[in-house]
């Protein structure tokens, strides 16, 4: 594939597919011997495109042309003929004649074409190097991009507020974010490149493909201190084929918002809630931050049309405004908050997992066995199940309760402590679903991990557990102190043990099984 605009003797010009739009300025180098930031972006892009599109391409940005000079008709021309314009945005930008008069003769071309878009995508990429002052944005750029997302290259740090381009020039983690970013533009073009049906100029393309079992999930728009990990999850979803909205600008006025949600939420299969420490913008005319907009209006949806919903929070999460701790409690105890969705407070990896997992098509139920045709059960295969859960710190003294609950003639299961985080949390769900009954051991773990533990037990439904428990008891055992005297619960039985394990402190949980 020839990608880019090249340059033959007597300046004619070719344009195939891809060109970058950009100030001079941008490209001048923060330190001696470092390249700019417009060449330093070409290159990455360069590879990583030819990467995905399996052969090397060729990108061209004019890095002669200077303000003063005569904007070539020629170049006008040759947009007809171009797939993909990147508009690389900045306050220089806005400010420059000649990137307002390439943005907008490429928009005209395209426009006078019918086909600014390729499917759902818009054909001009908007990056966004630095932040535009909304007065500094001239009132001719074309509309398409007010509605587009754009890549931007800049974050802002949580402790000052100060401006961080992703740049390598500004640390570490901002170079990550900058090959992050770079990534997922070059995933996109390469979709829309393939996708872009070729032949004469004004032939509308053809509409993305997508794999037949591909879905259409909601990852709701989130806060700017967990922006990195939804691009993350937005990535592989992406990768897998599935589609993700939104894909455009939500709306920032309260009612057009929810107009929106209530356009795109019954056409999606799945809607994803990151919740972070901050609690975001609130719209005009709105009472409440987007996030907890998107939740309320997908809420409504999942107790309306079964909308499945999966709602998570960084392990660990504090937050220190009181809106946000409000609607955190909310999210854990309200069930009209949390109506149709699991509540994870896990890692990341953890909820990747979870997410591709609530993704794979659901094995079709088996047609009911006469029982008479029944095979018959072998010795043993009617023994109950008992997931004993502990924290890792515990896994000694909790042994006579294994031993002991063996005796009866239970199988005892018990959470893993070593491997992968996303594969540990995998078993756990599993090990809920499964089992006939459980006994949370509450001993070296401290109150939170008690309350996620209860959590889990409220969730077990929603990893794919059919049948209530059993049973479901906790154990409050050594070390003793004021909080654990104190604890209570209504979604398990407490049971005491002092000092050393003693049987009779399990009897009750013993004969609920066996009854």
């Amino acid at each position: 594939m020839n990608i880019g605009l090249q340059r033959n003797a007597g300046r004619k010009i070719i344009m195939n597919d891809v060109f970058i739009s950009y100030a001079h300025i941008d490209d001048q180098a923060l330190t001696e011997g470092q390249k700019g930031w417009i060449t330093q972006f070409h290159r990455i892009l360069d590879l990583r495109l030819g990467q995905l599109l399996g052969e090397k391409p060729t990108i061209w940005r004019d890095q002669k042309l200077q303000g003063g000079d005569v904007f070539d008709d020629k170049i006008v021309n040759a947009f007809r003929d171009a797939k993909v314009m990147i508009s690389i945005m900045s306050p220089r930008y806005m400010k420059s004649e000649w990137c307002l008069k390439e943005l907008n003769e490429f928009y005209k071309a395209a426009s006078d074409g019918g086909n600014i878009k390729v499917g759902e995508k818009a054909r001009i990429f908007k990056v966004i190097k630095t932040p535009i002052d909304a007065r500094d944005i001239p009132e001719h750029i074309p509309q398409v991009l007010q509605s587009i997302l754009g890549f931007e290259f800049f974050d802002f740090d949580p402790d000052t507020g100060r401006l961080v381009e992703y740049d390598e020039a500004f640390g570490e983690r901002a170079r990550q974010n900058y090959f992050s970013r770079i990534y997922d533009l070059a995933y996109e073009i390469c979709d829309l490149l393939k996708n872009y049906q070729s032949g004469a100029p004004g032939v509308l393309p053809a509409a993305p493909a997508s794999k037949a079992d591909g879905k259409t999930i909601y990852l709701a728009t989130t806060s700017s201190d967990l922006q990195v990990e939804r691009d993350r999850i937005k990535r592989e979803l992406t990768e897998r084929g599935h589609r993700v909205l939104p894909d455009t600008h939500i709306p920032l006025i309260g009612p057009e918002l929810e107009g929106y949600l209530n356009e795109v939420l019954p056409n999606c299969d799945l809607a994803i809630h990151m919740v972070g420490a901050r609690y975001g913008m609130i719209p005009e005319d709105a009472q409440c931050s987007v996030s907890e907009l998107q939740n309320r209006l997908a809420a409504q949806h999942s107790e309306a049309k079964g909308l499945e919903r999966i709602i998570w929070m960084p392990r660990g999460l504090i937050a220190g405004d009181e809106r946000q701790i409000d609607f955190l409690r909310r999210l854990n105890e309200d069930e009209q908050c949390q109506y149709g969705a699991e509540v994870i407070e896990e890692s990341l990896d953890s909820l990747k997992s979870y997410v591709l997992d609530s993704l794979k098509p659901k094995p079709k139920p088996e047609p009911a066995q006469d029982p008479a045709a029944a095979p018959t059960a072998t010795a043993g295969s009617n023994a109950k199940s008992v997931y004993l859960i502990c924290d890792a710190q515990d896994e000694e003294a909790i042994e006579p309760l294994e031993d002991y609950l063996f005796d009866q003639g239970f199988e005892v299961s018990l959470p893993l402590f070593e491997g992968e985080e996303s594969l540990i949390a995998q078993s756990h769900r599993q090990k809920l679903t499964l089992c006939d009954a459980v006994l949370v051991y509450y001993g070296a773990g401290g109150r939170s991990w008690i309350e996620m533990k209860l959590m889990d037990l409220m969730q077990a439904p929603g990893f794919g557990r059919e049948n209530p428990f059993l049973t479901k008891a906790v154990l409050v055992a050594p070390p003793e102190d004021r909080r654990k005297s104190r604890f209570k619960t209504h979604l398990a039985d407490i049971l005491t043990q002092s000092g050393e394990f003693d049987p009779a402190c399990l009897e009750s949980f013993v004969n609920q099984i066996k009854a």
